[in-house]
Formats: C-alpha cells, sequence, structure tokens
C-alpha cells in the first residue's frame, strides 16, 4: 500500500488508516486480534477519540506494548463543555492509552462557529502547553460541517483536519480540502463509506483514488472487515466510467435525505439530538435485525425520553439546509425502540 505524507508534519503513514469507534462493540480479545492483524499487515495510523466508550483502552492493550512504530489521533469533545472537563478528559486519554506522547490530539465534532471560538481560547492555549512540553506532537481539529472547518484550518493553528468525505459527503470538495492542501494541513476522511449507508464498499473506498485526500480512517470491528479494506488501497485501481455511474445511482437516494451531520439543526429546545437521530434512523430504519442495527438501537435507548418530548415545531426542517423532515424520523426511531 502507498504511503501519504500528513501535511507540513512531514510524518509518513500507510493511505488506510484504523477507525476504531467501532472497536466497542468487540470483546477484548477480539480487538486485540483485529489490531495485531492491522498492525502486521502495515496498518500504522490510528484514530480513535475520548467519546468512543472504551476504545481508547483497547488500542492501548496492544500499542502500549508497541516501540514507537505507529502514529495515533485522539479528540476530546468536552471542550465544548467546560475547559476543566477538556482537561480531564485530555489526561484520561493518556491513561487509556498507556502511552506517554500523543501524535494527534486534538477537539472532537467542532461544527458550529460558536463552537470554533470556544476551543480557540483556554482548550488551545492549553493545547500548545502540552505541545511544549511534548506530550503532543500535533493539534488537531474535527468536524462534520465543511465551512467551520475550512475557518479552522485558515486560523493557521491545527496540523491536522479530520472531516466527512464521501461519494455522498462531496462539499470538502467546495473548498475545504484545496485549503487544507495550500496550506500544508494533513487531512484524515472520517465517514468514508457514509456511516456504513453505502452498500458497494469496494467502490466506496476507491473514489478516494482520484483525490487529494491524506490518510482515509474507515471504522472497522472485524478482521474480515480490515482485510477488504486493505486489499482495496493495496490494489489501488481507479474507478472506471461504469463504476462511477453504478456508485452514484446507488446513492441518488440515499443523497436527497442525507444527513452531514453540519449540526445547523441544533440546539433543539427539547433536547433531542439531532444528528444522532439521523444517524440511527439511517442504519436501522427499514432494516432487518442483525448484530449491527441491535447494537446501534442499543445506543439510541437512553434517547426515547427526550424523542417522546418532541413537538414536531419544525424549527429543524427550516434551518437544515437539506430540509430533512426530522419530526417525521423522530416519530419512526421511536417506533423502532418501542418495538
Amino acid at each position: 500500500m502507498r504511503n501519504v505524507i500528513l501535511g507540513k508534519t512531514g510524518i509518513k503513514v500507510k493511505a488506510m488508516g484504523f477507525g476504531a469507534m467501532y472497536l466497542p462493540r468487540v470483546s477484548e480479545q477480539e480487538s486485540d486480534v483485529i489490531i495485531e492483524r492491522a498492525l502486521e499487515i502495515g496498518i500504522n495510523y490510528f484514530d480513535t477519540a475520548s467519546a468512543y466508550q472504551d476504545s481508547e483502552e483497547k488500542l492501548g492493550r496492544v500499542l502500549s506494548r508497541r516501540d514507537n512504530d505507529f502514529v495515533i489521533t485522539s479528540r476530546s469533545i468536552a471542550c465544548k463543555t467546560s475547559f476543566d472537563a477538556f482537561k480531564k478528559e485530555f489526561e484520561q486519554s493518556f491513561d487509556r492509552l498507556g502511552i506517554k506522547t500523543i501524535d494527534f490530539y486534538g477537539f472532537h465534532a467542532v461544527n458550529m462557529k460558536r463552537e470554533l471560538e470556544t476551543v480557540m481560547g483556554d482548550p488551545l492555549n492549553f493545547l500548545k502547553e502540552q505541545k511544549g512540553k511534548g506530550r503532543i506532537r500535533h493539534i488537531a481539529i474535527t468536524g462534520h460541517n465543511h465551512v467551520t472547518m475550512t475557518e479552522a484550518i485558515k486560523t493557521g493553528e491545527f496540523e491536522m483536519a479530520m472531516f466527512p468525505f464521501n461519494v455522498i459527503e462531496r462539499e470538502p470538495l467546495d473548498s475545504l480540502l484545496d485549503t487544507a492542501n495550500s496550506l500544508g494541513v494533513a487531512t484524515s476522511i472520517m465517514k468514508p463509506l457514509a456511516g456504513g449507508v453505502i452498500e458497494s464498499k469496494a467502490l466506496s473506498l476507491r473514489f478516494f483514488f482520484d483525490y487529494p485526500v491524506g490518510v482515509v480512517t474507515p471504522g472497522m470491528a472485524s478482521v474480515k472487515e480490515l482485510e477488504d479494506n486493505f486489499n482495496v488501497f493495496e490494489k489501488m485501481q481507479h474507478l472506471s466510467q461504469a463504476e462511477v455511474r453504478k456508485l452514484q445511482e446507488e446513492v441518488s437516494v440515499l443523497g436527497k435525505e442525507f444527513c452531514r451531520r453540519c449540526s445547523y439543526c441544533m440546539p433543539c429546545e427539547k433536547g433531542i439530538m439531532i444528528p444522532f437521530v439521523h444517524m440511527i434512523h439511517m442504519k436501522c430504519y427499514g432494516k432487518p435485525m442483525d448484530d449491527d442495527v441491535a447494537y446501534t438501537l442499543g445506543l439510541a435507548e437512553r434517547m426515547i425520553s427526550a424523542l417522546e418530548n418532541c413537538s414536531e415545531c419544525g424549527k429543524c426542517v427550516e434551518k437544515c439546509p437539506y430540509n430533512i423532515p426530522t419530526p417525521e424520523r423522530v416519530k419512526e426511531l421511536l417506533d423502532i425502540l418501542k418495538k
């Protein structure tokens, strides 16, 4: 598999990284096997976050025993709660991973302008101090809103940007990707399979071979997923015109009501996490029950009381750039959960 250089940092990693967000689905023993196999076949970039349940611990079980032959990124969503909570979560990442230095550490899910303004204060100064002490090597930022992410990159404060980009979510092509590349900011692509809703996984991954992206980090929770994805990147076969048309036809319906998680709809006055509603709905509604659907619905059970409070005010639909029918999806998700 080819290597990519992560912006001005000069760090060289394989073009496909390992996204750890799905590791909480498997046991520690299964996780050990998957991570060991990833290292064995040459994967050397691992992405995690404090919000991904026990994924940091599971990565730490294996990586903390290794010499420094890998690159790891983690981040905190607590930056949007309070500065003290952010510092606590920062220390927690080190405890969980069991390592002394984290290559890229940053802010998780910075979607709105007000959130960017928040992290640019004490949280950013704190990370600069930690970088000066050698505890982290580079500062990163992640988010789902391409406009906010572009503005973040333009500040010159971040050495890596992580954002969704796939055959459905092409908004980064407007300016985000070009801006990052022109400023030497490393790019890490999340949601390459649009959160798992695209069936043609190999075609979806090959989509990236025609774009100047950095490392692509699909979430994986089995050795088969890992090896299948690895084989796609190892062959690096560009899409034919016929394959492009096939992929576009497959996602044409999805794209019309696909939640980009930009958070323009937030906050909801009833306390509903609207982007999470759409993520659960897309992965579960109308799908046959299997382990993946059952696991996803399990994550959503705690939302039932909030969903029941939906007043169908329609403000979320008005604020959504894609006019997604959120109240309708809230009803449908409630129906699934109660059954």
